[in-house]
């Protein structure tokens, strides 16, 4: 008797783990965000599946069709936002707290998050995409975007705040990339130099470097 093949998706074996499982890219900036939170909280129990640009992952591709890279996946959910991946990071780990308790500070790091997301994060993106002429573009965009807000980086140790934050993180794996992108700061933007070094003295920043985003620098 010939028994009939089951078509049904088998379980993505994150989802039978104990702990989370974080799917990344070795070198990639918004992967490298999610990293370096997960860095800084010091989880136990965290699995990182390790994804080769143009792998197609069964698992993965069971738990997001769409095989956008980084994915959080726990029991509970899957996460393809690293936004809301880094969020729900800090709420299931709230030591040391990525966001500050006060609700009106709060509410402005929510804002200078959703600025960098919207204005300086695609620039940063397409400036890696190489010597193109719409990468050159974004390129002396971001500059000047910098360079614009330079007093912000010289008001506080961190971004509108005396404490390391989620924007911090964002900001650290974007500035390291600079040099990648063909982006020298000049003597006047010090400040952000400042800033930069702060952020990459972390001792849970250089946890969460790969070899491949060592070589960036």
């Amino acid at each position: 008797m010939t028994r009939a093949r089951s078509t049904k998706a088998p379980i993505p074996l994150a989802l039978t783990r104990t702990g989370m499982t974080l799917y990344t890219y070795p070198d990639d900036l918004l992967s490298h965000w999610v990293r370096f939170v997960i860095a800084e909280k010091d989880m136990d129990g965290m699995h990182l599946e390790w994804v080769k640009p143009g792998q197609q992952m069964e698992d993965l591709l069971v738990l997001d069709p769409t095989h956008r890279i980084p994915v959080l996946a726990d029991r509970e959910v899957v996460i393809n936002s690293p936004r809301i991946a880094v969020e729900y990071l800090d709420e299931r780990y709230p030591h040391p707290p990525m966001m500050p308790v006060e609700p009106s500070a709060r509410a402005r790091l929510r804002i200078a998050l959703y600025r960098v997301e919207q204005d300086i994060l695609p620039l940063a993106l397409a400036a890696l995409q190489g010597p193109a002429a719409p990468a050159q573009k974004a390129r002396k965009q971001l500059l000047e975007s910098l360079l614009a807000g330079t007093p912000i980086f010289a008001a506080k140790n961190y971004f509108l705040s005396s404490e390391f934050g989620m924007v911090d993180a964002l900001w650290a794996v974007l500035l390291w990339r600079l040099p990648v992108m063909g982006i020298q700061l000049p003597a006047s933007a010090k400040p952000i130099q400042k800033y930069a070094e702060r952020l990459f003295s972390r001792p849970a920043f250089s946890l969460s470097l790969t070899p491949a985003e060592r070589a960036l620098r």
